[in-house]
Parts: C-alpha cells; structure tokens; sequence
C-alpha cells in the first residue's frame, strides 16, 4: 500500500479513476474510499472533472437544441476550469483563462464533419492537433491514422501528436497492432507525425504478466492524460478519434 502522499498523487488518483491499478491494488483504493474521507474527496472530485471532460468530447447531436447553446458558455468555462485544474497551472492563468469569452469547442477548418474540436482558450495553435484513441476497434485504430493522413494534407506544416490509451495502446503495440507498416511509413513521410503511449496502460499491462514492446516510431508518456493536458495548456487543440 502506498503511504498517504504518494496515494494521492495526480498519477495515482488517474490510474485508479481510468481502471489502470492492478487488481489488488485497485481493492486496496476501494477499501480505503470506506474509511479516508480525504481520499474519498480527491476521487470524487477527479470522477467528477473526468465525467466533464467526457461528456464534452461526446459526439454533438444532430440538431442542438437552443437550450442546450444557452447553457454552453458555463459548461466550457466548468470544463476548461477543470482541465487547467487538473494540469496544475497557476491561479493567475486560471483567473485570466476562466472569464475567457473563447473558451469553445473550435471549428477547424481541416477537421472533417463528424469530429469536435476542444480548446482550453482563444490563444491556440491550429497547427497542433492532440488526437486522443482510446478503443481498441480496428475501424478506430483505422480512423486515427486516416484522420492524420487528412490533417496533413490539408494542414502539411501542422504538428499531430496521436496520444493511444487504455484499449488504443493496440494501435502501436509491436506485437497486436495490425497497421505498423502504415504508422512507419507515416513517420517517415512527416517529421511532424508523433505516437505517443500512456505510461500507465502500458505499466497496467505489465504488471498483469503482459509483455509490451510499442512500435519503434512510438515513444510513452507518464500517462495519456497528462500528456493531453500539458498539450492544451501549451494550445494545442485535442479531437477524440
């Protein structure tokens, strides 16, 4: 078990929250959210900001209701709060970032219908796209790297960053993914294409006896979470494949 501080580590709270823990570790968090009221907030509170940040990348309906655009300038102020909170960035940043009128789902023009793009702020690059992949489906490990090949057409000085987590990391897995000759070929093509994998996926798989060799173009991060994060708070724009 850890001690109290490392418990509640921003790595620790993620892994549990996204199901990363090992099995006894993971029963050891579900038993101490019983008797360590501190634990128990910091969980709850990370749930909730998860469950934002969820429900915001979900998929628009077809036919918005006004209601639904009336509520929206609060939702992105609590969703952008949120994300800033969870990167660790000043109150000052925050103060300024909070009151931002632009603080919206961003339009892109290279981005295909059927995509949303999320920005913390008015002050972004549309040149730097985070594509977040988190199923292991192989019309989704398709559609990634599809998406990529789109935004670099239309975009060829953009930075693309593809950040694969918890069923995505099988899209640059050595061993399971069913595209590494299109993912080196893509590398080769543009130096501004980059694979990025969480660290806890591929630390969760480990531990599980599973053995993970990512493809060579492919570096890992200490999570895919922080890596998104760190990115918005640099103004990147982040599209859930």
């Amino acid at each position: 078990m850890k001690d109290s501080n490392e418990s509640l580590s921003r790595l620790y709270l993620d892994a549990f929250i996204d199901g990363e823990l090992a099995d006894d570790e993971r029963a050891q968090a579900l038993l101490r959210l019983e008797s360590d009221a501190t634990f128990k907030a910091e969980v709850c509170e990370l749930r909730t900001l998860k469950e934002r940040v969820k429900g915001a990348y979900a998929e628009p309906p077809a036919a918005p209701k006004r209601e639904h655009r009336r509520l929206q300038a609060g939702n992105r102020q609590a969703l952008a709060a949120g994300l800033l909170l969870a990167v660790g960035i000043g109150a000052g940043w925050l103060a300024r970032d909070f009151n931002s009128p632009g603080l919206s789902y961003q339009r892109l023009a290279a981005l295909p219908e059927g995509y949303r793009a999320v920005a913390l702020s008015q002050q972004i690059d549309q040149n730097k796209l985070i594509l977040h992949l988190d199923s292991g489906a192989r019309d989704r490990l398709v559609k990634a790297l599809d998406l990529a090949d789109t935004l670099l057409a239309r975009q060829p000085d953009a930075r693309i960053q593809i950040v694969a987590n918890s069923d995505g990391l099988d899209l640059l897995r050595a061993d399971v993914t069913p595209l590494a000759e299109r993912i080196e070929a893509m590398a080769q093509r543009h130096a501004n294409l980059s694979f990025v994998a969480c660290g806890q996926t591929v630390a969760r798989l480990k531990r599980e006896g599973v053995k993970v060799e990512l493809v060579p173009v492919a570096h890992a991060a200490s999570s895919a979470i922080n890596e998104i994060m760190t990115r918005m708070g640099q103004g990147w724009v982040y599209v859930k494949v």
